[in-house]
């Protein structure tokens, strides 16, 4: 059978155990099939740091993380040790693409919010998002490393309580409205819709809140942009989302139209306590090319969300409950997406990316073993992924697709006392005298003195040391380099932590030594080091072969499709670099110039079957050049 076209599926941070578990529990029928009628990979391994941008990236280039330099979710500008700034641009990719590839041969590619390949990545195709973890969400230079712009504005809370970063609201008596009932208690407070991590700037006139009295109580709210009680935005009850909300939104740069949904979360009885939810109000234009692509997409059922919603839960605006729903419906948004693209425009490569699983680790993982909700919680977001899944299923000629369904990483939980207080690398630094730290009298805030620092460590997983030739404010000489080198690495092992009697380090190389580990070029840093799978944090400077507790550093690997295994576990090592040269060499594609990962044999049901595909093809050309041997023999007789 030929391998016809490619569907990429990637879901960022799921534990492949858990996955697997709940397949085949029957939580997940359409993964349960993919794993029952494929291959599943035991061992996946990915690059190190063991985070979202670089390892994205390895998938799709098929090189080494030192190949295609996205070091980590943030790169240093140039010669400088305190800036950072987001791994999302394109450009900072060094590696070719496999659409890029591809298109050497007409080959055509959907790219559906694929983090780090903004902008225009895709030459012959479509792209929607890959700016940052969700689509209207924007991880660019100028903007603030591990944060985040909205277009037009992060998801926004009205309250009476005091929570932070709400907008503080209050309740008063109903005045000056059009069009209420004569002889009904209503109460009001104004919303101000200022846009949240955005860089427009909010020209709305105020809206409002209506709490209206239904006889026993306070039981709804109305939105308004006007008092006139015939014009709501929405009428909802407690715990109800509203419909989608399709409007404009004056801004500074004009008029911009979006679309956001609004949740009641709380309302007491007497209406003196109301919480109130707006989603990000999504802009519906700007995040595809063709740019014309996006009028097609605009009434799809979902929200193109950014990923605010879990810092909201943080920040208590929200209930669990209501973050499921919110992956749902952005999960439900990318469903949609991917069938209207998959069957209404031309395509041979399809990758996309959904994240719910690594932000959901990130704030529970760590009580998933001893919380039964959120252990249904979880069961919920993999059901929903199970669900987008299923909608890419049948948009596909199964019999003629590559299907694979992968990811970045995994997540791990933490040792009690490490959830507790975050285990810091530059502290072992401070202690040692490389690194030196003052609190400035103007602001209060600790503050690195980088005259005199040695050695810094910073983004995920990498030591800097501050070298005069390196950094305007270094003050290391090439001749100490290897010297402060080995002092690090030395810290580095000799360090017990006091409250665990553990040693937090796993392993510390010198940056010369780190191409063993695919680590090497300009942007590492001069020590790379890794840290047990129990150590603080869900994942980044974890090791990649890391298991603790439910959680694993593995990646997921399924693979479905023509002359691929059924029903089989594969054993052998899989890279993520190894991706890309597979697919091309089932799909008979250009190889990217920079892949470096190897072609994976034992998931093929025949190990042979391109040797044999040439042998036929062989002895096909022999009979066709006997054949016409023997017409011109016969012709010269004559």
């Amino acid at each position: 059978m030929i391998t016809e076209k490619c569907v990429v599926i990637g879901w960022d941070a799921p534990i492949a155990k858990r996955v697997k578990k709940y397949a085949e529990e029957g939580l997940m029928p359409n993964t349960k099939r993919m794993i029952e009628e494929g291959v599943w990979g035991e061992n996946c391994l990915v690059p190190h740091p063991t985070i979202t941008p670089p390892n994205w990236t390895t998938i799709v280039t098929g090189s080494w993380i030192g190949t295609h330099q996205i070091v980590c979710f943030n790169l240093l500008e140039e010669g400088q040790l305190e800036k950072i700034y987001p791994a999302f641009h394109k450009d900072d990719c060094k590696a070719e693409y496999i659409w890029n590839a591809a298109e050497k041969i007409g080959k055509k590619t959907i790219l559906l919010n694929y983090p780090s390949t903004w902008s225009n990545a895709v030459r012959n195709g479509i792209q929607i998002g890959g700016a940052g973890l969700g689509i209207n969400e924007y991880r660019l230079k100028g903007v603030k490393a591990w944060a985040e712009k909205c277009d037009i504005s992060a998801d926004i809370c009205f309250t009476t309580e005091d929570l932070p970063e709400v907008y503080k609201i209050k309740i008063e008596k109903a005045n000056g409205w059009k069009n209420l009932p004569e002889g009904k208690d209503f109460k009001e407070c104004e919303l101000k819709i200022n846009f949240r991590w955005s860089d427009y700037i909010s020209h709305e006139k105020p809206w409002y809140a209506l709490l209206i009295n239904t006889g026993d109580g306070f039981k709804k709210v109305g939105i308004y942009r006007e008092k006139d009680g015939a014009k709501p935005v929405a009428v909802l009850e407690k715990g109800r989302w509203s419909e989608k909300i399709y409007t404009e939104i004056e801004t500074d740069k004009g008029k911009k139209k979006v679309v956001f949904m609004v949740k009641i979360i709380d309302l007491s009885s007497d209406g003196e306590d109301v919480k109130i939810y707006f989603t990000s109000l999504c802009s519906v234009s700007g995040f595809a090319f063709p740019s014309e692509i996006e009028k097609e997409l605009e009434h799809l059922e979902g929200l193109p969300l950014p990923c605010t919603y879990t810092i909201s839960y943080r920040l208590g605006w929200i209930d669990l409950d209501t973050v499921l729903q919110l992956m749902d419906i952005q999960n439900i948004y990318l469903g949609e997406c991917a069938k209207y693209l998959l069957k209404n425009k031309e395509w041979d490569l399809f990758f996309m990316h959904a994240h719910c699983p690594d932000h959901f680790y990130h704030i529970l993982i760590n009580h998933i073993e001893n919380d039964k909700k959120v252990e249904e919680a979880e069961k919920n977001f993999y059901q929903s992924l199970d669900r987008l899944l299923g909608k890419i299923l049948q948009s596909i000629d199964e019999e003629k697709t590559l299907i694979m369904m992968v990811s970045d990483h995994g997540a791990v939980p933490s040792l009690k006392e490490y959830q507790e207080e975050y285990f810091e690398v530059n502290k072992i630094l401070e202690e040692k005298g490389l690194l030196v730290k003052e609190i400035d009298a103007a602001t209060g805030e600790e503050k690195i003195v980088w005259e005199k620092t040695k050695a810094v460590a910073q983004l995920s997983c990498y030591i800097y040391i501050n070298l005069k030739s390196r950094y305007s404010h270094g003050i290391v000489d090439n001749s100490e380099y290897e010297k402060i080198q080995d002092e690090i690495i030395n810290a580095l092992y000799d360090y017990t932590d006091p409250k665990t009697g553990r040693k937090p380090i796993a392993f510390a190389l010198k940056k010369q030594d780190a191409r063993i580990i695919g680590l090497y070029g300009e942007n590492i840093g001069d020590i790379i080091y890794g840290i047990y799978p129990e150590v603080s944090g869900e994942h980044g400077r974890q090791m990649t072969t890391g298991e603790y507790g439910i959680g694993s550093m593995k990646g997921l690997f399924i693979a479905k499709g023509p002359n691929i295994k059924k029903g089989k576990v594969v054993k052998r090592t899989i890279w993520l670099t190894d991706i890309v040269p597979t697919i091309c060499y089932l799909m008979d594609l250009p190889v990217p110039k920079d892949c470096e990962g190897a072609i994976l044999y034992q998931i093929f049901e025949d190990i042979d079957f391109k040797r044999k595909e040439i042998d036929k093809l062989k002895e096909n050309y022999k009979r066709l050049k006997k054949a016409i041997d023997a017409e011109k023999f016969l012709t010269h007789r004559y």
